[in-house]
């Protein structure tokens, strides 16, 4: 009988684990958005906020006038530049 209920609980445990190993807890979250109902609300609400969110920092961040563009690029010029150079104890060495 103990060995019967174990065997139970251990195909319960696999019909439950085997669907989300199977499609990815990711797709189980966009299943849900799409069947509605509670959970799919949340999920959907829970998505567009942060959406909204990611949105407003990429717009935050973003240079806004011509002199942070050109800083930016500056920047950016003067760090690939940088990262293509050997360090100084290698440059010495060689």
């Amino acid at each position: 009988m103990a060995q019967a209920r174990l065997n139970l609980a251990v195909l319960l445990v696999l019909g439950v684990l085997a669907p989300c190993c199977f499609f990815g807890v990711q797709e189980l979250a966009a299943s849900a958005q799409a069947h509605g109902g509670i959970v799919g609300g949340f999920v959907g609400e829970l998505k567009r906020e942060h959406d909204e969110a990611e949105a407003a920092e990429i717009r935050d961040l973003a240079p806004q006038t011509r002199e942070e563009r050109q800083e930016a690029r500056e920047q950016a010029e003067m760090a690939a530049a940088a990262s293509s150079q050997p360090p100084e104890e290698e440059q010495e060495a060689g």
